[in-house]
């Protein structure tokens, strides 16, 4: 069958395909290939996006120039963010040390589940010889594995620490990029936005318009989510392990934090695993202290998740859950953040026409 045989609800159908392919395509290239040669240059636009409310204030307010107000605001901006990023990377790189120093203490863990061990192998002292070496030597292997990988994903850790430090020439310069082009951006943005609007036909301007006003305002309703949902929950858990008296309470509860990003786990990846630890080496206080951490955690994510996320990227939980899936499957772990990310560009394309769009349930 030729194109000129198909009918025109055919070639409707075909030329749609081609055009959410082609879409598909180059968001793929653009978060996979290109987004690394443009990070200083993104992380520019986003700083300039961030610091757009002061910089209009202080024009309607003082009557600063564009130029001025941009500058004042960078530079309150870089005083905050630097100072916080300081501050948590100094808290974090002195506990990995520490850790690093004393996470031969883990092995103490491993002469208790042996002891239960024994005493629960009873059940299976009446099988034959064979099989009850297999278990016993099954069950060795496995919390030998255990202890060495927790002691090398803290070395890890600290390598990677370590790795940032030796590479600050080149993140100096990085900074110094971005933060010129994040200046210059924020300056010069109606400058900016008239000179690639112009480059256009007024048909596609209209279309990109509508996608960047979208688009951006469901990105940043759920990136501000997400900060507020993994801020909340660091609080917590650093209060909690405060007053449980947890030592290196600061980096454990920058990992919980960061495990509440995971769909389903949470972060019960970090306080269940920990609870069982406590609970094998006979400390029941940390091991109850932990497990109603968990608890309180999640109760206080599901009752203020909704109420945060809400309608912020207008995307219905199940088509969120499918994205999420599908950019883990294909960019592994940061797949979890950019599955989202792509869902709302694919929605903002449709809002814009240049994808077709969905049919509403009314019209089926």
């Amino acid at each position: 069958m030729t194109w000129l045989n198909l009918n025109e609800k055919h070639k409707r159908i075909a030329i749609k395909t081609v055009q959410i392919a082609f879409v598909l395509v180059v968001l793929y290239l653009i978060l996979t290939k290109m987004l690394l040669f443009f990070a200083p240059f993104l992380a520019a636009l986003i700083i300039a996006l961030i610091i757009e409310r002061p910089v209009s204030f202080m024009q309607k307010k003082f009557r600063f120039s564009r130029g001025a107000a941009s500058a004042v605001s960078l530079f309150l901006f870089v005083i905050l963010a630097g100072g916080l990023v300081g501050f948590l990377f100094y808290r974090l790189f002195m506990e990995v040390w520490d850790l690093t120093g004393s996470s031969g203490g883990l092995q103490h863990v491993l002469p208790r589940i042996r002891e239960l061990i024994d005493l629960g192998g009873a059940w299976y002292s009446a099988l034959p010889a064979e099989i009850v070496g297999a278990i016993e030597s099954n069950l060795e292997g496995i919390l030998a594995k255990a202890s060495n990988a927790i002691t090398q994903g803290i070395n890890d850790l600290l390598n990677a620490m370590v790795t940032i430090i030796t590479s600050l020439p080149q993140a100096l310069l990085y900074t110094v990029i971005t933060l010129v082009g994040a200046f210059f951006i924020s300056r010069d943005k109606e400058r900016i936005g008239r000179f690639v609007y112009s480059q256009m036909p007024d048909d596609w301007s209209r279309k990109i318009k509508t996608v960047k006003d979208d688009a951006l305002l469901a990105l940043a309703g759920y990136i501000r989510a997400l900060l507020i949902l993994v801020t909340i929950s660091f609080f917590e858990v650093l209060t909690g392990y405060i007053i449980l008296g947890v030592r290196y309470s600061f980096f454990l509860a920058v990992l919980t934090a960061v495990a509440d990003l995971l769909p389903v786990l949470g972060p019960g990846t970090i306080l269940i695993p920990g609870a069982l630890l406590h609970l094998i080496s006979g400390n029941y206080f940390l091991a109850a202290g932990f497990l109603i951490l968990y608890i309180i955690v999640t109760v206080v994510r599901q009752f203020l998740e909704p109420r945060i996320v809400g309608g912020n990227i207008g995307l219905h939980p199940l088509v969120t859950l499918i994205f999420i899936y599908l950019g883990y499957r294909l960019f592994g772990i940061k797949g979890l953040i950019l599955g989202p990310v792509f869902a709302v560009l694919l929605k903002s394309f449709q809002k814009a026409g240049i994808l077709p769009s969905w049919k509403s349930a009314e019209t089926i």
